[in-house]
């Protein structure tokens, strides 16, 4: 038998702990475990969404600017160039500016949202 079969089988020994393991016992033995895992749980899912708009942000803008050469070459006329060039620098400005506005405002709402209990409008 070689080194790598002999060290890579698993070994069941009465010692292993099955199934989950001891995760459930968590909560027993430290109540703020579960607190813990809802908020890493609702990290996720934050972090999930930031990197699903920035993701689409980026998509939308490599389209636009992939087909912006298709656009320079159907121009006639230098004016046409120069309208072409115009409207792309104006519109990858405007993209620009709203899709770092919506990821900054997505990264504070995924910061400020841990907080939520202890914000003062929320108490009573």
């Amino acid at each position: 038998m070689s080194d790598l079969q002999q060290y890579s089988e698993s070994k069941a020994t009465p010692d292993a702990v099955s199934g989950n393991g001891i995760f459930p016992l968590l909560p027993v033995w430290n109540p703020m475990a579960v607190k813990f895992g809802a908020w890493n749980s609702d990290a996720q899912h934050a972090t999930e969404e930031i990197a699903h708009n920035w993701l689409r942000f980026v998509g939308d803008r490599m389209a636009k600017d992939a087909a912006f050469p298709q656009q320079l070459a159907s121009c006639k006329t230098i004016d046409d160039v120069y309208q072409v060039y115009a409207q792309f620098w104006q519109q990858a400005a405007n993209d620009y500016g709203k899709g770092l506005t919506a990821f900054a405002d997505n990264v504070w709402q995924a910061a400020r949202a841990p907080l939520a209990p202890f914000s003062s409008d929320k108490r009573q």
